[in-house]
């Protein structure tokens, strides 16, 4: 009968529950922890030697520590209910890095202290809570896709550690996962279906107008290092130069020699970041999709996320 109850009130899985919301009685759990039961088991040790021997100060001194552990029940409890969590996100990532998910909470009737945010991917974060608060918890993504870290969950054992309270929350958290770039050189077949093959390799030579310095980045042309800015001790900085070409490039999936699709992907993330980062404007062909010549940081993410949610079927996004 017990065990029934405890799989079917507290080990069920929960219903989905949307934002904002807080932790009430109804959704917090409490029980010992391993110390709790060492220490329900000395007590029963205590009390049971102090009958025996008719101990009075035996007796004061269990009734003491019972008492103590007793109230502790009332401030676990009170440490986690009223919880507010305001609002959650998540931020992109590529394949073989760490996602962020993140998390606005509010203290409930009082400071929360020593609670911990726990992710069914094993990721975790520590934290007291005072006031309004944005909780970060980086978690690993292994591949391309949409990465559901699971339930959250949220417990404490302050303030004795004798005693556990925790609440499952069913969140609608994912977070999109780029395929991891590969770089590799651009071929002028690779350029897709630009309409001039050598106006796009001039594009991407970077021989326009002088734009400006800005910090080198790994996969930048060593031709466009500023060594004078180096020799003045301003570090690595690369030149920018602003396309003057009004036609634009394709990079085409079918134009790619890479056999699998995997592959495929990861060189033309590569050659999305490198577009965006030589300001050429760029679309991409997939399979059944096709973006239209763009640029600027929301085209590149447009293309990223096409990339990371390419050949996923609609009922797992």
């Amino acid at each position: 009968m017990i065990n029934k109850f405890l799989t079917k009130k507290i080990f069920k899985t929960p219903s989905q529950v949307a934002l904002p919301y807080i932790l009430t009685r109804k959704r917090i759990y409490i029980m010992p922890t391993r110390y709790g039961f060492l220490f329900l088991l000395v007590l029963s040790g205590m009390l049971m030697g102090s009958v025996n021997y008719e101990n009075n100060v035996g007796f004061l001194l269990t009734f003491l520590l019972g008492g103590m552990a007793f109230i502790s029940i009332f401030h676990t409890y009170k440490n986690m209910a009223g919880i507010q969590i305001l609002s959650s996100g998540s931020t992109p990532a590529f394949a073989g890095e760490k996602t962020i998910f993140y998390f606005n909470v509010k203290p409930g009737y009082s400071a929360s202290a020593a609670v911990v945010f726990h992710l069914e991917t094993k990721d975790e974060i520590l934290t007291d809570i005072f006031l309004n608060k944005d909780i970060k918890i980086e978690v690993s993504a292994k591949q391309r896709g949409i990465l559901k870290p699971g339930l959250l969950k949220i417990y404490s054992s302050y303030p004795l550690g004798l005693f556990y309270a925790w609440s499952n929350l069913n969140l609608d958290l994912k977070a999109i996962v780029y395929p991891r770039p590969v770089s590799g050189p651009v071929l002028s077949s690779e350029l897709g279906s630009s309409e001039d093959h050598d106006q796009g390799m001039s594009i991407i030579s970077g021989t326009d107008d002088f734009e400006g310095l800005k910090i080198y980045q790994p996969g930048d042309s060593l031709q466009h290092i500023s060594w004078k800015a180096y020799s003045k001790g301003q570090g690595l900085m690369t030149k920018s130069f602003i396309a003057q070409q009004g036609r634009s490039i394709f990079l085409d999936w079918d134009s790619l020699k890479e056999k699998d699709a995997e592959q495929k992907l990861s060189r033309l993330c590569d050659m999305v970041l490198k577009s965006d980062r030589l300001k050429i404007n760029y679309g991409l062909k997939l399979p059944g999709k096709i973006i239209e010549s763009g640029s600027g940081n929301a085209h590149k993410h447009n293309c990223l996320r096409e990339l990371a949610l390419f050949g996923i079927p609609k009922q797992e996004l």
